[in-house]
């Protein structure tokens, strides 16, 4: 992944509408099942990613496990399709569901459902401003080593460098046809940003919010719960927003 200051010209801004796509597809293994219809504020966990994306985007794709299709109607102006078998496939079937003339596309995940829609605009103006992608990240504050992949947690060797290394959240913004040529190969990955930056396209790592979380675990939900009430508390302001967010509730 490229770093902000990398040496490559900005392009020119990309013409055309910013499309989400919010991946929640998967089956929920190491949650026990179906995480993103769990229940996150009243909500199911999908609907705040989803609502986020509206307020930032102008328009937003959700994907969702085929057998489940029906299991949550989103709302009005939101498009619900299956995804694969795959994250790759069910980013591309994404892709085909985004109109032809976006400009950016932003992939985003059910598993990041506290990412503010201040953080969905920050990555979308990043591209805009010539960027090929931006993500979101966070300063590593703990060591990180590395251990073997079978038996028990042997260390394996040094930390990584907390200099050097970000840990990286969703949503990600890419310009649309850096985005789709990646993908254009078929190619089975489970990060779009390095899909893009491996085909040369320029990456850059935006400040992310601490309190955007994975959800993996029922553990990591109940951290949500909590810090969803915090949010809440204090109040986001969404000046450009609100309509689509009253929508989507």
């Amino acid at each position: 992944m490229s770093s902000a200051e990398s040496a490559q010209p900005a392009q020119s801004a990309p013409d055309g509408p910013a499309w989400a796509i919010v991946l929640a597809a998967g089956g929920g293994t190491r949650f026990g099942g179906p995480k993103q219809f769990s229940d996150l504020g009243g909500l199911p966990l999908v609907a705040h990613p989803v609502r986020a994306a509206a307020a930032a985007c102008d328009g937003v794709v959700v994907v969702l496990p085929a057998p489940l299709l029906d299991r949550w109607a989103p709302p009005d102006g939101v498009r619900a399709i299956p995804g694969g078998a795959t994250r790759a496939e069910s980013v591309r079937a994404g892709l085909a569901a985004v109109p032809a003339e976006a400009g950016v596309i932003v992939v985003t995940d059910a598993a990041h459902p506290l990412a503010t829609a201040a953080l969905y605009r920050s990555v979308v103006a990043a591209v805009r401003a010539g960027a090929d992608g931006a993500v979101p990240g966070l300063p590593l504050t703990e060591v990180v080593k590395g251990v073997l992949a079978s038996g028990p947690d042997l260390v394996t060797g040094a930390s990584l460098a907390r200099e050097t290394h970000r840990l990286v959240q969703t949503p990600h913004a890419f310009r649309a046809a850096a985005l789709r040529a990646a993908h254009a190969g078929a190619v089975e990955a489970v990060e779009d940003s390095a899909m893009v930056a491996d085909a040369g396209g320029r990456v850059v790592v935006l400040p992310g919010e601490p309190a955007n979380i994975h959800v993996t675990t029922p553990e990591e939900l109940e951290i949500a719960r909590l810090l969803l009430i915090h949010v809440q508390s204090e109040g986001e302001p969404d000046e450009h927003g609100a309509a689509r967010l009253s929508a989507v509730r």
